[in-house]
């Protein structure tokens, strides 16, 4: 008895197109790195200056043409099989002539593990294409973090060397007798470096206040890039270490609540000269 004639349908048509579709593509990227490889063979013999006159009436191709598929057969040519040879059988060889175009665009040392990791040639171009943008963001996301890293341990640096320097004004400010004030110093003290006692010598030039509404914008401008520094690295370490990151925010708030009580009545009232009888 004779087999049934199986039913052709739409679905089986659609796959036989696709399959057929997908065979062409392929023996198109082998056939398109093989005229590559012509191309760059018949470019070190043709004279120089007349490649392109070459190209034109030889193959009736640009220049841009030719040198994209030389691209494909410099960038694929030593790793590809064309599927018959299965001693040279890669993942590169399922590929089809639109998805290695795409992938010309990352690095050679890349390519290879990025087609493994994504099966690249059981891939639509959009699947493709989306995945290649997911690689860019993703890169772009660890370089912003690296940047964010950098940016964190520039600001820790930033405090300790404001810390650093108190300290060292704090070491060179001789000793006061108790008062209010001292007291108030001490206290802070205990835990951050005090702010240095500042002795000031009479200004007789009647435009000193030019130069100190300047020193105050430079010194406002350089505390609030400062700060700026100070925020990214305690966003940062959140994220490394909770508890170092509330350990530094604390002290950091020390500072700040110190140097904002200080700046509200600034500067001191004057006190009397002390006269040995």
């Amino acid at each position: 008895m004779d087999n049934p004639v199986t039913e052709r349908t739409p679905l089986i048509i659609a796959a036989e197109i696709n399959m057929i579709t997908c065979q062409t593509k392929k023996i198109l990227l082998a056939g398109a790195i093989e005229i590559g490889r012509r191309l760059l063979e018949a470019k070190d013999l043709v004279k120089h200056g007349e490649w392109g006159n070459w190209l034109a009436e030889s193959v009736s191709y640009s220049q841009k043409t030719a040198e994209r598929l030389i691209k494909l057969y410099q960038e694929y040519g030593p790793n590809f099989s064309d599927g018959l040879d299965t001693s040279k059988s890669t993942s590169m060889s399922n590929m089809t002539y639109t998805q290695a175009l795409l992938l010309l665009g990352l690095p050679a040392e890349e390519r290879e593990e990025f087609i493994e990791q994504n099966d690249v040639g059981g891939m639509t171009t959009k699947k493709l294409q989306q995945a290649l943008q997911d690689r860019d963001k993703a890169n772009q996301e660890k370089e912003q973090a690296l940047q964010e890293n950098q940016a964190f341990k520039k600001g820790l640096k930033a405090i300790d060397s404001t810390i650093s320097e108190l300290k060292k004004e704090q070491a060179k400010t001789p000793s006061m007798p108790t008062n209010p004030e001292n007291v108030k110093a001490e206290a802070f003290s205990a835990g951050q470096p005090a702010l240095p006692t500042h002795n000031l010598k009479t200004e007789h030039d009647p435009d000193a206040h030019i130069k100190y509404v300047e020193k105050c914008d430079a010194c406002c401008k350089t505390i609030a890039d400062t700060f700026f520094d100070l925020t990214t690295a305690l966003t940062n370490l959140t994220h490394i270490d909770p508890k170092l990151k509330e350990e530094k925010r604390k002290e950091a708030n020390r500072l700040i609540e110190y140097m904002a009580g200080t700046i509200k009545e600034w500067p001191p009232p004057k006190k009397p000269l002390r006269v040995n009888s």
